[in-house]
């Protein structure tokens, strides 16, 4: 728990326009604490993204469809047909959230080791398992 004090303080420099690293500096603390504080503040109420973002969203059904799921024929696309240069990580962001036109990543295996076991055994079961095939 990141008491009071600092957080207002991190918010309070990051307004002031500070990177982050000073702000990190400064308090004492991770970088990392210092994201997870701007990450978790409360937005304004009435407080969007880019408006860029909402137009670009309604056409992606469409181009998803005509570029059979290709991101980067996508990002292609909206950079010369529309004039939208959208980094390609956003691109996908807005592929998985907004338009549900691609699945969330899910796992395929779950691996659990026993006290004194690590991944040199998994290790030996995958290059095993290979020989057999």
């Amino acid at each position: 728990m990141i008491p009071e004090p600092i957080r207002q303080a991190i918010l309070m420099l990051k307004e002031q326009g500070r990177p982050l690293r000073e702000i990190s500096r400064a308090l004492k603390v991770s970088r990392n604490t210092v994201r997870r504080v701007l990450r978790d503040r409360p937005r304004p109420q009435g407080a969007s993204e880019d408006p860029r973002l909402e137009a670009i969203a309604e056409q992606l059904p469409a181009l998803f469809r005509d570029c059979k799921g290709n991101a980067v024929r996508i990002q292609e696309i909206l950079k010369a047909e529309h004039g939208f240069d959208i980094p390609y990580s956003t691109l996908t962001r807005l592929i998985r959230e907004r338009t549900e036109l691609r699945a969330p990543k899910r796992r395929r295996g779950t691996y659990t080791f026993d006290p004194g076991e690590d991944h040199v055994q998994l290790r030996h079961m995958l290059s095993r398992r290979a020989n057999l095939l």
